[in-house]
């Protein structure tokens, strides 16, 4: 009876040790999580929403009162932070701007001396794109209305608003182009990504 005593208080140790083992494990796994989604995700987002220009873009889009991280998020989309970006139809620079469009921002700006050949430099598609973008928020009523706008046209998208309506975002109800639907639905959730890793984005407008 004895001997049956002690082996069963050995077996109560062991268990206890075993919990204590488990116990132990389970914090540490939680601490490292913790330290994964407070440091180490938020770099390694970083590396893939990288952010360039920053002095330049928070400049114009304050000038053109627009939300940094919308600007940021429209940049990364187009053309992932390519100064010498130049799409099939002829969209160039940073923020994709077709050299028509350009042309005429251009103009409002009374930009001295301006010229397509400037597209690649990251300062003046910044402004002008600024400038565009902002012009279509105010055209077009609402944020999502202008990304579309911005990837699609204001033709283009007023039709759609006229034909299926108004979502209550102020966008097309329905957007019968499958990539332009999927750029306003990237260019919303990356700006809300921007906003979130850069603090420094200080919002302005709310893009959603």
């Amino acid at each position: 009876m004895e001997n049956l005593c002690k082996t069963s208080g050995r077996n109560e140790s062991g268990a206890g040790k075993q919990i204590l083992l488990g116990i132990g494990i389970l914090i540490a796994c939680v601490l490292l999580a913790a330290g994964y989604f407070l440091f180490a995700r938020p770099a390694l987002l970083k590396l893939r929403y990288k952010l360039e220009y920053e002095d330049v873009m928070l400049h114009q889009a304050e000038e053109s009162n627009l939300d940094p991280a919308l600007v940021a998020s429209v940049i990364f989309c187009e053309s992932g932070y390519d100064k010498n970006a130049k799409s099939p139809v002829g969209a160039r620079g940073l923020m994709q701007l077709m050299p028509a469009t350009a042309q005429e921002v251009a103009g409002w700006l009374e930009l001295a001396g301006y010229s397509e050949s400037m597209l690649t430099d990251p300062e003046v598609n910044i402004r002008l794109g600024c400038r565009y973008l902002a012009y279509l928020i105010e055209e077009m009523g609402s944020v999502r209305a202008a990304v579309c706008a911005y990837n699609a046209g204001p033709g283009k998208t007023r039709s759609w608003i006229r034909e299926y309506g108004e979502d209550k975002e102020g966008g097309p109800l329905y957007i019968p182009y499958p990539e332009t639907e999927k750029y306003v639905k990237k260019v919303l959730s990356t700006c809300r990504v921007y906003r979130n890793l850069y603090p420094e984005l200080t919002a302005a407008p709310t893009a959603e």
